[in-house]
């Protein structure tokens, strides 16, 4: 009888431990789950807050811009930008948050600022000239998208560190009615238009591929596999025998590829140019400056065939100065004609070179008749730009083309650098770049 009532009080003993133990570790699981899930989410906030941020760069240039802008076409141009730049930040605005909350701000900034450069397009093309308060508020358009990109930036860096969330943070981030009267300048430039009929338009340049075939090697003979060696021993510096032979690429261009411990170099079968060079070597402290690095690059272009090169921009990177180069012939500049070379800073060797752009686009142009000469194209500026220089630039377009421009290398009231294009063939910009300077080299956008 004892015995069975000594059974009767463990039993439930027993059920409760298990019980506690099956509760601590489903406990367990859900909290490993909730960990889990709390981790996706940092990831998927932080992704989306840099693809944000790469768009609201995309919206800040093309605003500055537009401040510069002078023609019609070239604001219908910068106002289809924004409006693609805009959306896609949108879309990544929404995976973070809704309309509805703090952001509300944000997201009615981002629907109506192509509008708003697609309004002042019109005018223009009624003929009238931006006015100086139009152009002040795309200046605080400007401002206040490069406030809201550092904000984001902060608030990105904070959640990859784990000391803020995305939502807490949102009323850090600057409203658009703080800096500039958005809706103001909105309404009125809506306004202004009620008297109009209604109307239905990478230095700079070095991700252009204007074709497909490669122009600099038509009319040229094949050169033999032993002929192609013996240059690439040369490119090397080694002897012919040191030389690994890797495998063709069987491209537009055609390549014999030989590589020497690591390094690796491709010749065009037509004509034997040297296409590529790759060093996989990192490079180690810095013993020459980029003035000397372009010395070394301009000497390395002479000594492998590439002629009449002219220097644009450079940047540098991990102790790598990377230059570009564009070919020049009679005082004017062909952009689609690149070639980059890096030198390494601490060696002074080169480390890498790529000259598929000039491979691809070099050839023999006939250049059109000015039309637009070089002092109406400056009467065109924009009265927020002062004339620093000039040259003559042939430029590849987005529709494949080439322009022959002026170079208007300009400043504005506040400092910044700029490149304005002035087309040769009509009034008006083909292309407006922002130059950028920094401690790692001059860049353009």
């Amino acid at each position: 009888m004892q015995k069975q009532r000594n059974i009767s009080l463990v039993r439930p003993i027993v059920f409760l431990c298990a019980l506690c133990v099956l509760l601590a570790a489903t406990a367990g699981v859900l909290a490993a789950r909730a960990k889990r899930l709390e981790a996706e989410t940092v990831r998927t906030e932080s992704q989306s807050l840099s693809v944000l941020c790469a768009q609201l760069d995309a919206v800040e240039t093309a605003l500055q811009k537009v401040v510069y802008a002078q023609s019609a076409p070239m604001l219908s141009s910068l106002s289809d930008k924004l409006r693609s730049a805009a959306a896609g930040a949108k879309l990544s605005l929404s995976l973070l948050t809704d309309a509805k909350t703090g952001a509300a701000g944000i997201f009615r900034f981002l629907s109506q600022v192509g509008d708003y450069t697609a309004a002042l397009e019109k005018g223009l093309q009624n003929g009238k000239p931006l006015t100086a308060k139009q152009r002040q508020s795309l200046r605080d358009l400007y401002r206040y998208a490069s406030e809201l990109r550092d904000g984001l930036r902060t608030i990105r860096d904070g959640i990859d560190n784990g000391s803020v969330s995305f939502r807490a943070s949102l009323s850090t981030l600057p409203q658009p009615d703080g800096t500039a009267a958005f809706s103001d300048a909105f309404l009125s430039a809506e306004q202004s238009l009620t008297d109009y009929p209604t109307l239905l338009y990478d230095g700079p340049f070095a991700d252009a591929r204007l074709n497909r075939t490669a122009k600099a090697l038509e009319g040229l003979d094949e050169i033999s596999l032993q002929t192609a060696r013996s240059r690439a021993a040369k490119v090397l510096a080694c002897t012919e025998n040191e030389l690994v032979r890797e495998s063709d690429e069987d491209s537009a261009l055609g390549l014999y590829c030989f590589s020497k411990a690591g390094r690796t170099v491709g010749l065009t079968r037509r004509g034997g140019l040297l296409c590529y060079l790759t060093d996989p070597n990192y490079a180690g402290k810095s013993e020459i400056g980029e003035e000397a690095a372009v010395k070394v690059a301009r000497a390395f272009l002479r000594d492998n065939g590439y002629k009449n090169m002219k220097e644009s921009y450079y940047s540098t990177y991990d102790g790598v100065c990377t230059v570009n180069f564009a070919w020049s012939d009679q005082g004017v500049t062909y952009y689609a004609d690149l070639v980059k070379v890096s030198v390494a800073l601490d060696t002074a060797r080169v480390v890498a070179f790529d000259a598929r752009g000039y491979l691809m686009n070099h050839t023999a142009r006939t250049l059109p008749d000015v039309k637009v000469d070089l002092k109406t194209a400056v009467r065109g500026l924009s009265d927020e730009l002062e004339l620093l220089d000039h040259r003559t630039a042939m430029i590849p377009c987005e529709d494949g083309t080439e322009a022959l421009c002026h170079e208007l290398h300009c400043r504005d009231k506040s400092g910044k650098e700029v490149l304005v294009y002035a087309d040769t063939q009509q009034k008006g910009e083909a292309d407006i770049k922002l130059l950028l300077y920094a401690d790692d080299g001059v860049l353009a956008k």
